[in-house]
């Protein structure tokens, strides 16, 4: 029996030996095992981290390009504010010449070309062109997300979309054709030799259909005496003072929105 007993102890001493070795190496693997998982996550977070600031960066510079582009076109509708209220102040300035002379009868016409060229600008009309492709392109590709400033996003948004002054101006436009269509065309010969008309690019022409013309001009003292040329005159004169104020309005809006790009571009 004691035999029996010593060989079971001898049969298991061995094992108990050899019990904490494998522990010790049990642990030793699984902080190693812990450790290289442990780098791995930190791999995975600091390879993370490099693209979050990598895309970071490269959504910074899509936003600045962006609104370089939008600041470039508002500074191109700040030309055509400007162009756009040189031609309306030089219309105004011919409707007040004209009602001159009809507002005194007795006022003697010595410079029949220059009347006659004075009317025949205040047919015309212009429109301001909308530099509004940035800020489309940018809406309908989602880019406008890219920009950090959710204020400017917004005024950059009621500016684009504001159309006040295109509504002014296109019913300015349809007053004037109308009456010309409506009363004058119908009266009275309003081309001859001595009209210069306008080319489109800020240039005058004689038409040379009319150089060898020998019918008499416009009547002009007939003209003076329509009251609706002259009621025509005084409105043309009052939207056109209204649309140059609105150009003004215009474009110190859009300076204000340039500045506030120069300011968050310089921040970015």
């Amino acid at each position: 029996m004691i035999s029996l007993t010593r060989k079971i102890r001898r049969h298991y001493r061995p094992a108990q030996q050899k019990c904490p070795d494998r522990t010790r190496y049990l642990m030793k693997y699984f902080r190693y095992a812990g450790g290289e998982i442990l780098l791995v996550v930190v791999g995975i977070l600091i390879a993370f981290q490099v693209n979050a600031w990598n895309l970071a960066r490269e959504n910074r510079e899509i936003e600045k390009k962006l609104l370089e582009r939008i600041r470039a076109d508002l500074q191109n509708d700040i030309s055509e504010y400007r162009s756009v209220k040189e031609f309306k102040a030089w219309q105004n300035d011919a409707c007040l010449w004209l009602l001159e002379y009809f507002i005194d009868p007795s006022l003697p016409v010595t410079d029949t070309a220059r009347f006659l060229n004075e009317l025949n600008l205040t047919f015309y009309f212009i429109l301001p062109s909308s530099n509004i492709t940035s800020f489309e392109i940018a809406t309908s590709t989602g880019q406008l997300t890219k920009i950090t400033n959710d204020s400017l996003v917004s005024d950059l948004s009621v500016y684009f979309c504001d159309d006040k002054l295109e509504q002014h101006v296109t019913e300015t436009k349809r007053y004037t054709n109308s009456f010309v269509e409506n009363n004058l065309v119908r009266q009275y010969p309003l081309f001859s030799k001595y009209v210069k008309l306008l080319d489109g690019q800020g240039e005058t022409y004689v038409p040379e259909r009319y150089v060898n013309d020998l019918r008499p001009v416009l009547p002009i003292d007939k003209l003076r005496s329509d009251v609706a040329m002259e009621n025509h005159l005084n409105l043309l004169s009052i939207r056109l003072t209204i649309g140059i104020k609105g150009l003004e309005k215009e474009e110190a809006w859009a300076r204000s929105l340039i500045k506030a790009i120069e300011t968050h571009i310089d921040a970015l």
